[in-house]
């Protein structure tokens, strides 16, 4: 494949992640409790995944992702996780993205990431590429133990995992 063609399947894949991502936000919720600490909307962080992080910008910045008092900010180290809503784990953490899980268990986080198996291991959600077009896997488990709550109607698009005896 051409390096230009390359580039724009990577540059889709990346917009798609991205929608993905807002509209997990959209159909998520998060306890009173996440609001009540001096701020109305939702901080999310983006670990090193620039295309994510400039995609997601412009969408937020548009009249509906307004409505939504989204926050964004671009992580490059693990200590700006803390003040996350949404965390989206890049394909470059890889290595160690179970210890970033750690930090963030049983708090009100919405951990996303493209990282095959991730969701199977203790993320909630996993975005998927496979046969040319995005899935993803929902670990109902960890969103559980998170306090947070995603509609029916968008886990009926997906596989779902971590239903209690599996």
């Amino acid at each position: 494949m051409p390096l230009h063609a390359a580039e724009r399947v990577r540059a889709g894949v990346s917009d798609l992640t991205s929608v993905y991502i807002y509209n997990f936000i959209r159909f998520t919720d998060w306890p009173e409790s996440v609001f009540r600490q001096g701020k109305a909307g939702l901080m999310i962080n983006v670990l090193h995944n620039q295309d994510v992080y400039d995609i997601l910008q412009t969408i937020i910045a548009r009249p509906a992702g307004q409505q939504l008092d989204l926050e964004l900010q671009s992580c490059m180290q693990s200590d700006c996780i803390q003040n996350s809503s949404v965390l989206f784990i890049g394909e470059s953490d890889r290595g160690h993205f179970s210890q970033l899980l750690e930090l963030v268990e049983g708090k009100p986080i919405l951990t996303i990431s493209d990282i095959p198996g991730f969701a199977a291991q203790g993320g909630m959600v996993e975005i998927k590429y496979h046969n040319e077009k995005l899935t993803f896997v929902v670990n109902l488990q960890a969103v559980k133990d998170a306090g947070l709550y995603i509609s029916a109607q968008l886990l009926q698009l997906g596989e779902i995992v971590g239903r209690g005896n599996e």
